[in-house]
């Protein structure tokens, strides 16, 4: 099975190398992985160039576009047969690719979310996230409370043409729009409580587990599901009317 990894990077200097190499190990000749850039102002892109890798396919946004849109750039190029997301700055443990594409083929699922250890400045905070956050799935319990943390996902190439295009309405929730939808119409989901990455925290995360008030909260979700609900329109009209998906 081909793999492809997409990334989105934004001024991740400081760990995106260790977070590169993490991943090539583990990748085969005719995998690739996906780098996104949305328009970063430190040096980045020439870290990920030093790699001189053929496996890499570097995009560069023209402007700063956000993550569900530099998401969605990436995840437009997959042509693997597995898809993982990955964020710029975490760590993936050795073995992490071979266990999950085992858990799909023999599970007969067709998208895992993992465990992972969380970080912050090279201790360990919280020997799981799935502990810490609460992590399951569940469709109405997602939107709530996403706990499809993306870097920690994989999924079946066909969820695609479900999940695309990333309405650019959701802000940073490109993870819970793919694992939502995924369940809501029915592909095989299951979360591992494995840890397979370590999770870092720092203060340039796009996301936190920190509390928000109220209000942001539900402003978010009311604009998630308003972007959701028009997916799952068009994905019905498009079944009505035998119109392939948007991937390649």
């Amino acid at each position: 099975m081909k793999i492809s990894v997409c990334m989105a990077t934004y001024n991740g200097a400081a760990h995106v190398e260790t977070q590169i190499s993490s991943i090539l190990k583990q990748l085969n000749d005719a995998d690739q992985l996906i780098v996104v850039d949305d328009k970063s102002a430190d040096n980045t892109v020439e870290i990920i160039g030093n790699f001189r890798d053929a496996r890499i396919q570097l995009i560069i946004n023209p402007i700063n576009v956000g993550a569900a849109l530099t998401f969605n750039r990436a995840l437009q190029e997959a042509g693997g047969d597995i898809v993982f997301l990955s964020d710029q700055d975490d760590r993936w443990h050795d073995g992490k690719v071979a266990t999950v594409v085992k858990m799909l083929e023999a599970g007969k699922l067709d998208l895992v979310v993992h465990d992972a250890v969380v970080m912050r400045g090279g201790q360990v905070l919280h020997a799981s996230l799935f502990e810490m956050a609460g992590s399951s799935p569940g469709v109405i319990k997602n939107i709530v409370s996403n706990t499809f943390t993306g870097c920690c996902m994989a999924f079946r190439r066909d969820i695609l043409r479900d999940v695309l295009p990333i309405s650019p309405h959701i802000g940073i929730f490109h993870d819970a729009w793919i694992g939502v939808l995924a369940q809501y119409f029915g592909y095989r989901v299951s979360f591992l409580p494995v840890p397979l990455m370590d999770f870092i925290r720092h203060g340039g995360n796009a996301s936190t587990l920190q509390r928000r008030s109220i209000v942001p909260i539900i402003l978010d979700r009311v604009a998630f599901v308003a972007a959701l609900t028009l997916q799952i329109g068009r994905v019905y009209f498009r079944r009505l009317m035998k119109q392939p998906g948007v991937i390649r």
